[in-house]
């Protein structure tokens, strides 16, 4: 996880210009005259989880399991959020950014009714362990169409990197009887090209509002689906280079599968708010 954040920060650092300067000081927030913001924070999510899986028998659709009612998984959650934007160019109307965030949930519960996963049966009454592991790096290369010390309005296109993976497991039952502990599980992952757009604003020196959007609709690879990813805040600057910021952070992707390993869908959302501490030079 820290290398990820590390790889992105660096290939961006090393990207510019060594000779780089500060921008003149500025009666707006200096976010939105300087070259590099780099936010890390807290992601405080309330998260949901649908998930099936068809196995070998794709004649018997598997169940639609909501892994935080069914099966225990925890539905709160805080992650990890970073985010780093690099403006370039003829007066730097060109923007790199790059976000990652990742979540581990896991949990336990005894069935109320019985779940299949996989080619598996989970009898109701069984006490099972479940878990779901999302890892997101996105990547976005914009340009501004309105750019001023008040104001950045563009849009652009990049790729969300989805790494997915989710288990089941428990003792089987038959007629009663157990014959042994099965760990059922479905993973995938996939770089998913998207559309986005972005707007800052600056009423005064200290303060900076802001919002974006990615979305896409599309048949990529072995995935079929929709994602949305939306993020809109307001942000402080405490000192020159250091402030803090809390902002409303949406993801949501609904995805039909369809690989040799795991044939299914999966429904995930992550929302809630992210206090961060922002750096900009």
């Amino acid at each position: 996880m820290k290398k990820g954040i590390c790889l992105i920060i660096c290939a961006l650092m090393v990207a510019a210009p060594s000779g780089t300067a500060f921008a003149q000081e500025s009666d707006y927030h200096p976010a939105l005259s300087d070259n590099f913001a780099l936010s890390v924070g807290a992601f405080r999510s309330d998260s949901a989880f649908k998930i099936s899986a068809e196995g070998s028998n794709t004649d018997e659709e598997g169940n639609d399991i909501d892994f935080g009612d069914s099966v225990g998984v925890d539905h709160s959650n805080t992650l990890l959020n970073a985010q780093l934007r690099w403006k370039f160019g003829k007066k730097r109307k060109w923007s790199l950014w790059g976000q990652y965030f990742s979540n581990d949930a896991t949990g336990d519960a005894t069935l109320k009714k019985d779940v299949k996963f996989q080619d598996v049966i989970f009898r109701e009454g069984t006490f099972v362990e479940a878990g779901v592991k999302v890892t997101i790096y996105r990547l976005f290369v914009g340009r501004s169409f309105v750019k001023n010390e008040q104001h950045d309005f563009g849009a652009g296109a990049g790729v969300h990197n989805l790494d997915i993976s989710s288990f089941i497991g428990g003792e089987i039952k038959i007629d009663d009887e157990t014959t042994g502990y099965q760990r059922a599980e479905a993973s995938g992952n996939q770089p998913l090209p998207n559309i986005g757009a972005w707007y800052n604003f600056s009423p005064a020196k200290r303060w900076i509002v802001h919002g974006r959007v990615d979305w896409i609709s599309a048949n990529i690879g072995d995935y079929d689906g929709t994602m949305w990813n939306f993020n809109a805040g307001v942000g402080v600057q405490a000192w020159r280079h250091v402030g803090f910021d809390l902002s409303y952070q949406y993801f949501n992707i609904d995805l039909k599968v369809d690989k040799t390993t795991w044939q299914g869908t999966v429904d995930m959302r992550y929302s809630g708010p992210i206090v961060a501490m922002t750096v900009n030079w």
